[in-house]
């Protein structure tokens, strides 16, 4: 599949350029930065939450961390909860399941994205299948969440498997 054709068609439209980059096929974002040997403080996961009148916004943040989410609620003054399943599916029709692109704006979302993403050089994000993830330049990425809400909301998980990385398969959003 490579990149979904919305997150294709945003960054045309946005003049970004952007590399892709191929990886074994896995699941979840830590696992996705083992098996495509990058710094899991460099890929950028997309968790999509949603309001009580669900208003729905995309959190961007290092895919080592976790959502403090009472951070979150206290930042937009509301009850945010994690999203279902199916209705992801809904929304990232063009994208295989759980391989959200950390581009909500190419999906119509709100967007919020931590701060701590910043301090990096590189940023990847899911292309919208298991098996790419599309690298963008510190200027290009910041330039994509122009405007969009930044605050700190997150904060480093701790990793405790000992199984070899290939029989791993964590994926706890918040």
């Amino acid at each position: 599949m490579g990149v979904a054709a919305t997150v294709e068609n945003y960054l045309k439209t946005k003049q970004v350029e952007f590399t892709l980059l191929e990886h074994e096929y896995c699941e979840g974002s830590y696992n996705t930065a083992r098996v495509a040997n990058i710094d899991d403080h460099c890929l950028a996961k997309g968790v999509l939450l949603r309001d009580e009148d669900f208003h729905y916004t995309l959190c961007v943040l290092p895919t080592r961390n976790k959502i403090l989410r009472h951070t979150l609620n206290q930042i937009f003054d509301r009850h945010m909860e994690l999203v279902e399943e199916e209705e992801l599916n809904e929304i990232f029709r063009d994208c295989a399941e759980g391989a959200i692109p950390a581009l909500g704006e190419a999906y119509g979302l709100d967007v919020i994205w931590d701060e701590e993403l910043l301090g990096v050089e590189e940023i990847y994000i899911e292309a919208g299948d298991h098996r790419h993830l599309i690298r963008l330049k510190q200027p290009d990425f910041v330039q994509l969440m122009e405007n969009k809400l930044r605050d700190h909301f997150s904060a480093e998980r701790n990793h405790h498997s000992k199984l070899p990385k290939k029989y791993i398969r964590q994926e706890y959003e918040l």
